[in-house]
């Protein structure tokens, strides 16, 4: 790493270091002196973000999704940056373990946020561990007709319960366990890296576990319960990051995580992180996050689109875009090649804050020729055309705007 890849960058007070829908030319900055504030009109996602000091960062998202900064930043004092080139930030980050997981904790924060805006639970934060949840998570499993994800959640308070020699709410939760035991056929983990069917379960809401785990084939499906309903918080696939989140804070999940097809997951413990992952991996797990962030983002601007049938067509978009980066696929390729997002019908109005779509919305969705709709995947035909069912909701620089 040489001196030409990192530079020391340096603003006087008062000076503007990054303005909001600038080009970020592929950078990511480190404050190593003194103050940055943050001055954004675009939806804030964390009130207490107001500066940036010594030892925070920013530029990951613009950086590694190729879209414009979100936020206007200026030296509050005289600032000292450490500029980082967005290819060497996995290399860089190995070797500074105290400093990547602080990096790491800033952004899965950002995204745990974004992802409480989504699921529509707007209220003060409760990361305390309350094992109770278990069972009464387990009751709405029941209301779900899925035994296995009430067993795995009974199985996970008895197993708190005998740890913690705890009487509470054990005797129901034996008796479910009992009534649903046949169920319970938990995946037992030999090695870092297996192969998983479908329907397999990786964690449950308001389990207490911190292990990363990282999607190398197949998909698995992120999910919460809102108001007793199963909400969809995303649909992960191969290069994709989950479950970093309780391994900073170490809370208990916020989410279930399940294989929607058979999948190949790479497990990581706390203890072996950085051992067991070399630079390459560690890019990969900054970048799954930045490209989380940006889709939540976008699917908050999603929701506020007036009509639902613009808003399924607006996901689809976004997923391609998604896949784009991830794949690293050129905009030419993109508009000439089909494009398959693994998400039933159901999923996609969840996920876009549908309820219940008219029979004629509904009806009108499905006759669209440019769309191949099957029992878990929509197949868009081209781009080219997606992009003119959007209309004036996407930018010329291809964001959805509301």
């Amino acid at each position: 790493m040489s001196a030409e890849d990192i530079k020391i960058v340096t603003y006087s007070k008062g000076a503007a270091i990054v303005v909001q829908n600038s080009v970020n030319t592929g950078n990511f900055f480190i404050v190593k002196s003194g103050r940055v504030s943050v001055d954004s009109e675009h939806i804030v996602v964390d009130h207490e973000l107001a500066y940036y000091e010594a030892g925070d960062s920013f530029g990951l998202v613009s950086a590694l999704t190729e879209h414009r900064f979100l936020v206007t930043l200026f030296a509050d004092t005289d600032v000292e940056l450490v500029q980082i080139p967005i290819r060497l930030l996995g290399s860089y980050l190995k070797e500074r373990k105290e400093l990547a997981m602080k990096i790491l904790g800033l952004y899965s924060r950002e995204l745990r946020t974004l992802q409480k805006h989504l699921s529509k639970a707007n209220k003060p934060a409760d990361r305390d561990y309350h094992p109770e949840r278990l069972v009464q998570n387990a009751r709405t499993y029941l209301t779900w007709q899925k035994p296995n994800l009430a067993a795995y959640s009974l199985q996970a308070f008895l197993k708190w319960s005998k740890e913690n020699q705890s009487t509470e709410n054990l005797t129901e939760a034996m008796d479910l366990f009992q009534s649903v035991a046949s169920s319970f056929k938990p995946f037992h983990w030999d090695n870092v890296q297996s192969t998983l069917e479908a329907g397999e379960v990786l964690f449950v809401e308001s389990e207490k576990s911190n292990e990363i785990y990282v999607v190398l084939e197949g998909n698995v499906k992120l999910f919460g319960i809102v108001r007793g309903f199963e909400y969809v918080i995303d649909v992960l696939g191969p290069g994709e990051i989950f479950g970093e989140m309780s391994l900073i804070d170490n809370a208990p999940r916020m989410a279930s995580a399940i294989t929607e097809t058979k999948s190949k997951i790479l497990r990581v413990t706390p203890e072996n992180l950085f051992e067991s992952v070399g630079p390459s991996l560690l890019q990969k797990i900054f970048e799954s996050i930045a490209r989380r962030i940006w889709f939540s983002h976008q699917r908050l601007v999603i929701l506020r689109l007036k009509t639902p049938v613009t808003r399924l067509y607006a996901y689809l978009y976004n997923s391609i875009r998604d896949q784009d980066i991830r794949l690293g696929r050129n905009l030419d390729l993109s508009l000439s090649t089909p494009h398959t997002i693994y998400i039933q019908m159901e999923e996609l109005c969840n996920m876009c804050g549908i309820i219940k779509l008219k029979q004629e919305s509904i009806d009108e969705f499905k006759a669209d020729t440019n769309l191949v709709i099957e029992s878990n995947r929509i197949t868009i035909k081209s781009r080219k055309r997606l992009e003119e069912k959007l209309g004036h909701f996407k930018s010329k620089e291809g964001q959805i705007v509301a």
